[in-house]
């Protein structure tokens, strides 16, 4: 593992609380068997991921969750572990919906024909994977589904601040329910989508989208509420 490995293995086994003093370097050395460089590294690494804050000449401390930079999928999941997990998934959620579905509703408007079939050829895979019962393929390519609705837009920025997302998203879709019944509804769920983009029916395609994510919300809530989170 690495010295940032271990720093935040410390803070999700709740050995450091968050608030806590991070111990001197001297004793992260013998605890991590690290050089004085590389825990310095590890340190100033999480400082700039608003981790850690560091107070030269008086020392460090975890800092609350609200300074995290949360897009790191290591913080994320830290967060995970040691926050409000409901409050979490209920942030990310909100987010996506800022984002997905104005996302759609400019899908809707602006896919080329060309756009259409990349839609139309994830739903393919997609269905293939539900078929052979391959939830990590149908996951991967439903994440596919959504960048490619995001470069339907025709707005590169909506791509990157979707792709911002897409890891803790994958990461906090681990711990959602995989089971076939809920895969299936999910597919029909983006069957919607397609249809109102491929009609351009940018109220439906927003609908839909909002329906989707209320299914993850539930799904990823019900899991993650009844269930330990392993690191």
């Amino acid at each position: 593992m690495t010295v940032v490995a271990d720093i935040l293995g410390m803070v999700q086994r709740k050995e450091l609380p968050l608030g806590s003093a991070l111990p001197n370097e001297a004793d992260l050395c013998a605890r991590f068997q690290a050089s004085r460089t590389r825990v310095r590294e590890a340190v100033k690494y999480l400082q700039g991921k608003g981790f850690l804050r560091v107070e030269h000449g008086r020392g460090t401390w975890i800092e609350p969750l609200e300074h995290w930079d949360l897009l790191d999928a290591d913080l994320w999941l830290t967060a995970l572990k040691v926050g409000n997990r409901t409050a979490l998934i209920s942030n990310l959620v909100e987010i996506r919906r800022i984002l997905e579905i104005r996302t759609a509703e400019l899908a809707a408007a602006n896919r080329t024909p060309e756009q259409l079939q990349s839609l139309e050829n994830d739903l393919v895979v997609m269905e293939a994977a539900l078929t052979e019962q391959n939830a990590a393929a149908y996951n991967r390519t439903a994440r596919r589904f959504h960048d490619h609705l995001a470069i339907a837009t025709g707005n590169m920025l909506l791509l990157r601040m979707t792709r911002a997302l897409a890891q803790g998203l994958d990461l906090t879709k681990q711990f959602g329910d995989d089971s076939r019944e809920v895969l299936y509804h999910s597919f029909k769920e983006h069957q919607a989508i397609f249809s109102a983009v491929k009609n351009r029916n940018a109220e439906e395609a927003s609908a839909a989208l909002s329906r989707h994510l209320q299914d993850f919300e539930k799904s990823v809530r019900r899991q993650i509420n009844n269930s330990e989170i392993v690191f």
